[in-house]
C-alpha cells in the first residue's frame, strides 16, 4: 500500500485534473496557479537538478518559499516581474533545463512567465480562510453535518459550472450502502422489504441498522487490514511461511473494535504501543507487516505510521531529502527514532530491544544514501519538538502527540481516508500526501469532516453516518446523458456523481456466498475436475485463493483490474453453474411461488432489484423453452452473477 520513492507521473495528471475544477481557479481568474499549472512543469523538467536530492547552485524549486529564497545567484523569481526573475530568464533562453535535456515548449514557457507576472498565485492562498460551516469544537447531529457536506460540494460544483447528477433510486442506494457498510449485497428478503417500504426515513434507518450490525465491523476491519498489509506478505526467514492467518486475525480484532465503537485514538494507541505476545494481542502483527523480512524496522514503522495515521508520505526521505516534498531525511529519522527501542516479529513485540542504543536516539544506517552513521534524536513530525519524558518506550508520547485534538494530521488523515473509502478518491489525493502543495480539492469540507471527527471523540461510526446521510453520497452513479465521457469523469472527480467501483475481493466473495446460499463456497481451480483457468493447483484455502484471484487496486477502486483469469473462473467454474441452495430454500418456504416470483427472487438476491418487464419476459421465455426448467433457473443465476452490474458498486 505504500508508494515507491519516485513521484508517479499519474499523480501529476490526477492533481491537474482535480485542480482544473477548483473554485479557487474561478475566483483568481485565468491566471496560472502554482499547484495546478506550474509545479507539474517544474517537476517534469527541472527538479532532477533542483529538488531534494540535487540542488545545483543551491536552488530548490519544490516550494514557493524556496524559489523566493533562490540559490547562489539570488532569488529565482520576483513577484510580478518575469523580466527580473532569474528562473524565467534561464528558461526563456533555454539554459534551463541544462545540457541536452529537452527544453520547455512555448506553451509551458508561457505558463511560467504568466504565473510570475500575475504575482505567483497559488491555490493554497485562496483556501486559507475556508469556512467549515459548522461551529468547531463540538459534535453535531449527523443530518446537520450531512447538510453542511452538501453545501460544500454544491458550492464547488456551482463555481466550477457543473450540475450534480440526480439522486440514486432506492435499489441503487440499497445495494451501495449494503456493500459499503456490511461488505455484501442484501438478501432477497432484505431488498424486497426496503424497496416496498414507504417510510420516508428508510434510508436513515438503514444506515443506522448497518452501522449497528456486526458485519460493519467485519467489513471495516478487513478494509483496514488490507490498507496495512503490503501487496505480498513478508515471509518468516526460517520457515518461509507468510502470516496470512495472523493478518486475518488483525482484521478480526479491528472489526471487534469498530463494532464496540471504540474511538479511533484508542484503537491507534492499542496498535502502536502494543507489547507482548501475538496470541493475546493480534495487533502485534502490525509492526512486522510494515517492516522487512518478517521483522520490524524503525524506518518501516515510521513510514507506515506517517502514511496510515497521519496522511503523509515519508518513504522518499529515508535516504535523502524528498525531491518533491518538503520532508527532510532528518525528519524521517526523527520519527523513526520513536521506534528504535523496540523490536517485533510474527510472535511478539519487545520493548528495550532494537537498533537504538539509547531510547530516543537512532543512527542512520549504512543502507541510506546519505548521512550514514549520523545520530538523530526523536522529534515530533513537522515541529522538531522532542518528547519530554524519561520513558524507555517513546511510542507512548508519540501517540499522545498524534491523538491530541490540535494535531494537524491525525483527524484529517482518517476523515480523508473515510471519504476515499466511500467515493474512491480523497478530498486530498493521494490520500497519504497531505502537504501545502497538494491542497484539498474542497478545503472547507476537509476542515468540516476533520473537525467533526475530532469533536465526536474520534467516533468512526459517527463520521461514516454523517457522510452516508449526505446527498453527495446518495447521488446516482449513472452518467449524465447531456455530458460527454470527460465531463462525466470531471463530475465524479468533483463529487457531483458517484463513481462506478469494482467490488473488493471480500465483497465479491461474501456476495457470491450469499447469492448461492453457500457459506463454504469454494472457487479454487487447478484440480483435474475444477481447472477453470489453466493455472496450477491452488496452495491456499478457498478464501486466500479467492483473494489472490480477485484482488483489486486498493488505491483506485474505479480501476477494473479483472481479466481473463477472473472471467474464466466466473464463467466456467462448475460450482457457479450448479445453482443456488437459496432458491431451493425459497421454494420450500414458498411452495406456491410461480415462475415469475422465482425469477424476481433471483434478481433480488443478486442485483438487489426487480427485473424490468423485458428482462422478466426474456427469463420466462428461456425457462419455458428449456428441456430442464430447474437447470434454466440455475442458468439465469449464472447469467446474473456474470453481469457487470453484479461485480460493480454503483
Amino acid at each position: 500500500m505504500f508508494h515507491s520513492c519516485f513521484f508517479p507521473r499519474s499523480c501529476n495528471v490526477v492533481l491537474c485534473a482535480v485542480l482544473c475544477w477548483l473554485p479557487s481557479a474561478a475566483a483568481i481568474g485565468n491566471d496560472p496557479l502554482l499547484e495546478r499549472d506550474v509545479l507539474p512543469i517544474l517537476t517534469k523538467n527541472c527538479m532532477g537538478c533542483h529538488g531534494g536530492i540535487h540542488a545545483e547552485g543551491e536552488l530548490d524549486l519544490r516550494t514557493l518559499p524556496a524559489m523566493l529564497a533562490g540559490g547562489e545567484s539570488g532569488p529565482a523569481i520576483v513577484p510580478g516581474k518575469s523580466d527580473h526573475s532569474e528562473l524565467w530568464l534561464k528558461i526563456e533562453s533555454d539554459e534551463m533545463p541544462s545540457g541536452d535535456n529537452e527544453k520547455l515548449s512555448d506553451e509551458d514557457k508561457a505558463v511560467i512567465k504568466n504565473w510570475i507576472d500575475a504575482g505567483l498565485p497559488t491555490v493554497a492562498q485562496s483556501q486559507e480562510n475556508s469556512d467549515p460551516l459548522l461551529s468547531p469544537g463540538k459534535a453535531h447531529p449527523p443530518k446537520e453535518v450531512a447538510v453542511a457536506i452538501d453545501q460544500h460540494v454544491d458550492t464547488f460544483l456551482k463555481e466550477a459550472d457543473l450540475t450534480a447528477a440526480g439522486r440514486s433510486d432506492d435499489a441503487e442506494f440499497l445495494r451501495r450502502v449494503y456493500l459499503d457498510l456490511s461488505g455484501r449485497i442484501p438478501t432477497a428478503e432484505q431488498a424486497r422489504d426496503f424497496l416496498n417500504s414507504e417510510d420516508t426515513d428508510k434510508r436513515v434507518k438503514l444506515i443506522d441498522a448497518l452501522l449497528a450490525s456486526d458485519e460493519f465491523g467485519e467489513q471495516f476491519g478487513r478494509t483496514w487490514r488490507d490498507w496495512i498489509c503490503p501487496p505480498e506478505l513478508p515471509s518468516d526467514m526460517n520457515s518461509g511461511k507468510q502470516p496470512h492467518q495472523q493478518a486475518r486475525e488483525l482484521g478480526k480484532w479491528l472489526g471487534e473494535k469498530f463494532n464496540a465503537n471504540e474511538s479511533w485514538d484508542k484503537i491507534t494507541r492499542d496498535i502502536l504501543t502494543v507489547e507482548g505476545k501475538i496470541k493475546e494481542q493480534p495487533q502485534v502483527i502490525f509492526f512486522p507487516l510494515v517492516g522487512e523480512e518478517g521483522k520490524s524496522t524503525p524506518d518501516g514503522s515510521a513510514q507506515a505510521v506517517a502514511s496510515l495515521f497521519l496522511g503523509v508520505q515519508l518513504q522518499c526521505a529515508r535516504c535523502h531529502d524528498d525531491p518533491y516534498r518538503t520532508w527532510s531525511q532528518q525528519e524521517h529519522w526523527q520519527l523513526a527514532a520513536f521506534f528504535g527501542n523496540s523490536q517485533a516479529d510474527f510472535d511478539k513485540v519487545e520493548v528495550g530491544k532494537g537498533p537504538s542504543k539509547k531510547p530516543g536516539e537512532i543512527i542512520i544506517p549504512d543502507s541510506a544514501f546519505r548521512n550514514q552513521g549520523d545520530q538523530v534524536r526523536a522529534a515530533f513530525l513537522g515541529s522538531g519538538a522532542a518528547p519530554k519524558t524519561n520513558d524507555k518506550d517513546l511510542r507512548k508520547p508519540l501517540v499522545d502527540w498524534m491523538t491530541a485534538r490540535d494535531n494537524p494530521y491525525f483527524s484529517r488523515a482518517l476523515a480523508n481516508r473515510a471519504w476515499f473509502y466511500l467515493f474512491s478518491r480523497g478530498i486530498v489525493n493521494p490520500i497519504d500526501d497531505f502537504r501545502e502543495l497538494n491542497p484539498p480539492s474542497h478545503p472547507g469540507l476537509m476542515d468540516l469532516l476533520a473537525g467533526e471527527f475530532a469533536a465526536s471523540g474520534y467516533d468512526v461510526k459517527h463520521l461514516l453516518r454523517c457522510i452516508c446521510n449526505s446527498e453527495a453520497y446518495q447521488r446516482t452513479s449513472r452518467p449524465v446523458a447531456e455530458l460527454d465521457e470527460r465531463e462525466n469523469a470531471a463530475l465524479a472527480t468533483a463529487f457531483g456523481r458517484m463513481p462506478l467501483r469494482v467490488m473488493s475481493a471480500d465483497m465479491l466473495f461474501d456476495s457470491l456466498k450469499l447469492a448461492y446460499a453457500d457459506e463454504k463456497l469454494d472457487l479454487r481451480g487447478g484440480t483435474a475436475q475444477h481447472n477453470t483457468s489453466g493455472e496450477s493447483a491452488a496452495v491456499g484455502d478457498p478464501y486466500l485463493e479467492f483473494q489472490r484471484r480477485f484482488g483489486t487496486n486498493e488505491e483506485d477502486a474505479t480501476d477494473f483490474t479483472h481479466g481473463i483469469a477472473q472471467m474464466l473462473t466466473m464463467i466456467n467454474h462448475p460450482r457457479l453453474l450448479e445453482g443456488s441452495n437459496g432458491l431451493e430454500e425459497f421454494r420450500k418456504a414458498n411452495p406456491a411461488a410461480d415462475q415469475k416470483q422465482q425469477i424476481e427472487w433471483l434478481y433480488l438476491s443478486t442485483l438487489s432489484r426487480l427485473p424490468t418487464a423485458e428482462e422478466l419476459n426474456d427469463a420466462a421465455e428461456y425457462v419455458e423453452q428449456a428441456d430442464e426448467p430447474n437447470k434454466a433457473f440455475h442458468d439465469i443465476l449464472w447469467t446474473l452473477v456474470n453481469r457487470s452490474e453484479f461485480i460493480l458498486v454503483r
